[in-house]
Order: C-alpha cells, then sequence, then structure tokens
C-alpha cells in the first residue's frame, strides 16, 4: 500500500488508519510527500497573506520557513512510516514529489494495489466506511476492502453509487448525478471512503481530488494508476529513502 499525503498532519491520518487495520494489510509499504507547487509559489509572492485553519489572517511564511517544515513533514512522516513498517515486519520506501498530490500519487501508484490518499479528520468520533460502489459485479475488489475495513474499525459500512449498479451490497443508496453523490459524502461523517478508479464510476483526477475534498478523510483508491489524468504534470524528485528495511 502506497500511502500519499501533502503534508505531515493529512499522512499521520492515513498512518493511524494504516495501523488501525494492519491486520487486513498484505505487502510492503510506501510513502509519498508530495509538495504543493501552488504553496511555493504563494510564500514567493512578497507581502501574501493567507487564511489558517481557524480563519485568522496571517502573514504567509517566508520560503526558508516554508522549506524548514517541508523538511520536518519529511522527516516525520518517514520516521513513523518506517515504525510502521518495523511493527507489520514488512520493507517500506519514501520519496517525495513536487506537483499535485492526485497526480502525483496516482503517477507513482504504479506497482501499488492501494493508494492511500491521506487527509487530517474533521469529526472527533469515528465516522462510517463509505464505499463507491463499482457498476458491475465482476469488479468486487473495492467491495471486499471496504466491508473488511469496517469491521476492523468496528463502524458501519454505507454503500452509494451513480445509478443503477449491479453490486454484491445489497443496501445502497443510488444517486442521479455525480455532484448529489458528492454533496452526500460531504454530509456523511466518514472513517473512510473506498473506490476503484479503474472500474469507476470515478475515473478521473479531477474527480478524485473533488471527492477527497468532501470527503474530509483518508481515502482509499483501488486501480489509482488507471486514472484518466489531468492536463497538468509532475515534477519528480529523488527518492529520500532507497527503501530498503528500517
Amino acid at each position: 500500500m502506497l500511502i500519499g499525503a501533502g503534508c505531515f498532519a493529512d499522512a499521520q491520518a492515513a498512518l493511524q488508519l494504516a495501523e488501525r487495520i494492519a491486520g487486513i494489510l498484505a505487502g510492503d509499504l510506501g510513502g509519498l510527500l508530495v509538495e504543493e507547487t501552488i504553496v511555493t509559489e504563494v510564500v514567493d509572492l512578497p507581502g501574501q497573506r493567507v487564511v489558517t485553519s481557524s480563519g485568522t489572517l496571517v502573514v504567509a511564511p517566508s520560503p526558508q520557513q516554508v522549506r524548514t517544515l517541508i523538511e520536518s513533514d519529511a522527516r516525520a512522516f518517514r520516521d513513523t512510516l518506517s515504525g510502521l513498517a518495523q511493527s507489520k515486519a514488512c520493507k517500506w520506501s519514501f520519496e517525495r514529489r513536487h506537483g499535485d498530490l492526485i497526480g502525483g500519487g496516482c503517477a507513482a501508484a504504479v506497482g501499488w494495489d492501494i493508494l492511500l490518499l491521506g487527509h487530517r479528520g474533521t469529526h472527533r468520533q469515528d465516522g462510517k466506511v463509505v464505499l463507491i460502489a463499482p457498476p458491475t459485479v465482476a469488479q468486487q475488489s473495492a467491495v471486499e476492502l471496504a466491508k473488511d475495513l469496517a469491521e476492523a474499525l468496528h463502524v458501519d459500512l454505507i454503500v452509494v453509487s451513480l445509478g443503477a449498479v449491479e453490486t454484491a451490497v445489497q443496501q445502497r443508496e443510488p444517486f442521479a448525478s455525480e455532484a448529489d453523490l458528492l454533496a452526500h459524502i460531504n454530509r456523511t461523517n466518514a472513517s473512510a471512503v473506498v473506490l476503484d478508479l479503474a472500474a469507476g464510476p470515478l475515473h478521473t483526477h479531477d474527480q478524485l481530488r473533488h471527492l477527497l475534498a468532501v470527503a474530509r478523510c483518508p481515502v482509499l483508491v483501488l486501480g489509482a494508476a488507471q486514472g484518466e489524468p489531468s492536463i497538468a504534470h509532475t515534477t519528480h524528485i529523488p527518492p529520500v529513502s532507497d527503501g530498503s528495511e528500517p
């Protein structure tokens, strides 16, 4: 499983989830920290102000301060990942990229069975596991993952779909449009969202980007490498770690 995030706060949410479901995870672990290009562009402009999570308007940090924070995030992400891998007795790797989290994460997901996108939670209590049902019964990997995840977390599983689908899960809520489906997820207290980007109904990087924004929780993506990319491309930074065990 590859864990991708744009900062350590988001990565930590994904790492904590991975630790809780370690019993259902197989294989090695990877970490990907993506330095969003827009962040470095904003801080390079003099006199810029940003809004904090509490709604306060403050002067944007200097480029040097941002670089220091990014390096600190990278060390914390790498160290926590290595600790988790050690507890699972598995190999691990870690790398960094510039650009967009979704594009970079999907590009890096080649060869990984799951891409776990980190997002810091906004709810104090555990929420449900949300499955975005694939269109046909032949595409059930996401269904099984969501069931196992809900069982491991001891939370309810809810299944949503875009239109009528053939799925092994009987109780589901169909939505007529993607906007309605995302609006429903936006109103849901979720611990995690599961989908298969190759199977659908969501296929593109832009759709995945919108989903992560409204879910406000970690998103587990199967078939991430088969997602349809946006126009923007990411720039690769050489790996921080050689991928060996700690």
